[in-house]
């Protein structure tokens, strides 16, 4: 399928998500689609044949899934529709029209137990039932063809309601204190910076599986705390806790890094360490300057 200049018109799918819905506003200058799941259920094979008839884009970026690790957990059957069987109708529908597919994946694809970053080489270990879906889903869509690209990220932040820091504020808004995880180390990832990967990505022509995040690692405890700081707020109303304290139903792993050599090799790109990459968001992000307010006060 070749390279593919970004000129090129780009179709979303999941864009009511966080990461499909600031692609969109990541690219508003680009020749761009993006479709909601109202739009567009990348479970029904005719639907995905004729958004790409009737759009005609060169590639597509699947943002969609079932993102919940506790909702997956008890609900497998829906997990693997949306996660492992819809890559695949959307991966097959983007085969037969020549269209090139960007499935993003996840870190969880990994137990965590390596001790060091995990390369794309490495062999899926799943913890959960989210985590088996992801892996179905990515070999899915590589099964299809192997032309297609798989990009593997980690603890997503951005302009979306739910994402993790406007949801602290919001908390901290509400109480003098707020107990935030101590115990799980990941790699927060800005999805302006996956959106500049993918560009990149896709100019280079790669295939397969790239991991990307940004650089380091944290908890969610030192992302908060470093989040207030730069807001101007008490970091120490950022409370440590255990992932012990919290009902959660499906297993995460404790620690989980992804090697970004690979993505490196392709772009010839640096990959912005996640204080920086936070500190660029919570500077553009007014709905989070609006909350910061609100706890300061």
């Amino acid at each position: 399928m070749g390279e593919t200049p970004v000129s090129e018109k780009i179709l979303i799918t999941g864009a009511g998500g966080l990461l499909g819905g600031d692609l969109a506003r990541a690219w508003h200058r680009r020749p761009i689609v993006a479709l909601r799941h109202a739009e567009l259920d990348v479970t029904d094979r005719g639907a995905c044949r004729r958004a790409l008839q009737a759009h005609g884009p060169q590639v597509v970026v699947n943002c969609a899934a079932r993102a919940s690790l506790d909702f997956c957990e008890t609900n497998r059957d829906e997990a693997m529709r949306v996660n492992a069987d819809a890559p695949r109708t959307l991966a097959e529908a983007c085969t037969e029209a020549g269209v090139r597919l960007v499935h993003v994946s996840t870190d969880y694809v990994f137990d965590g137990t390596k001790g060091e970053p995990y390369v794309e080489q490495d062999e899926p270990h799943p913890l959960s039932v989210y985590s088996e879906s992801k892996v179905a889903g990515e070999r899915a869509v590589l099964d299809v063809s192997p032309e297609h690209l798989v990009l593997r990220v980690a603890w997503i932040f951005g302009f979306h309601d739910k994402s993790f820091v406007r949801t602290v504020l919001r908390r901290a808004a509400r109480a003098p204190a707020v107990s935030v995880i101590a115990d799980q180390l990941g790699s927060p990832t800005y999805s302006f910076d996956i959106a500049e990967a993918i560009r990149r990505l896709l100019e280079a022509g790669a295939t397969g599986i790239v991991h990307f995040t940004n650089e380091g690692l944290c908890t969610r405890y030192e992302m908060t705390r470093h989040a207030f700081e730069r807001l101007g707020l008490d970091a120490d109303r950022a409370h440590a806790m255990s992932s012990r304290e919290l009902p959660w139903v499906a297993p995460r792993p404790a620690t989980l890094e992804l090697s970004k050599d690979t993505y490196r090799r392709i772009t010839g790109a640096p990959v912005r360490p996640w204080r920086g990459a936070l500190d660029a968001y919570l500077d553009a992000d007014a709905a989070c300057a609006e909350l910061a307010r609100a706890v300061g006060g």
